[in-house]
């Protein structure tokens, strides 16, 4: 899954260059002199989870291993762009609504028992852009900062039995951003094609009583998105 994901990409982004190449005439010449800049941005995610278990409770309890299984997203989000120079700008990404989830199978003796870890994540993050010389139409850059989570759809408060599983995730998560892209000028706007990683630095499992919960000993969610920011 991750392959094609990634050759679906690579061919939008290598379409998109093989077309501003082509156009001799620069457009918005005077764009990146703004001091401010305001846009919103479509992506789409990869979601997974790392998930660490105690060992020596997987080895003696009825619970024989946990996998994880990721699942595609998606997501919609404002920005806001702070030029500080030539080569330098601030970015806040709030806020950013993504849609992720990702199921946990766990393995008993007699069964296999799959619990769906889904979430609403309200994101926002303060990146620095490190921005190339602009070539024509096309500047190239990178992106890197903090970024802080607050699950909507969390499932904390929900009833859960051994018959009926749930496993949550805190509401609250920190973590960073990271990736690189492009800015393309358009007569009339800016495309931004960008691949990031967006990984969180905490344990987020919430801690139910339930077995569970009680074999994982951390969780870190994390994410691969592609992007197209719309300025």
């Amino acid at each position: 899954m991750y392959s094609v994901y990634r050759n679906k990409i690579v061919a939008l982004i290598v379409g998109i260059i093989s077309t501003l190449t082509a156009v001799a005439q620069p457009n918005q010449e005077q764009y990146d002199n703004q001091w401010l800049h305001f846009g919103f941005t479509l992506c789409t995610n990869t979601s997974r989870m790392r998930v660490d278990t105690y060992m020596s409770q997987i080895a003696t309890d009825s619970v024989k291993n946990v996998t994880m299984t990721p699942f595609p997203g998606i997501g919609l989000g404002g920005i806001t762009n702070l030029r500080l120079g030539k080569h330098f700008d601030i970015r806040l990404m709030f806020p950013v609504i993504s849609f992720v989830q990702r199921n946990l199978t766990y393995e008993f003796p007699t069964q296999k028992k799959e619990v769906k870890v889904e979430s609403a994540y309200c994101d926002a993050s303060l990146l620095v852009k490190f921005k190339s010389s602009r070539r024509k139409n096309i500047r190239a850059y990178v992106i890197v900062g903090p970024r802080y989570s607050y699950d909507l759809a969390s499932t904390i408060k929900k009833d859960r039995s051994m018959k009926n599983p749930v496993v949550s995730l805190k509401k609250s998560t920190w973590g960073y951003d990271a990736g690189f892209g492009l800015d393309i000028y358009f007569p009339f706007f800016k495309l931004s094609p960008e691949i990031k990683v967006s990984n969180t630095m905490i344990n987020a499992l919430h801690y139910d009583g339930f077995i569970y919960t009680s074999i994982i000993q951390n969780i870190s969610p994390q994410m691969v998105v592609f992007s197209l920011h719309f300025e």
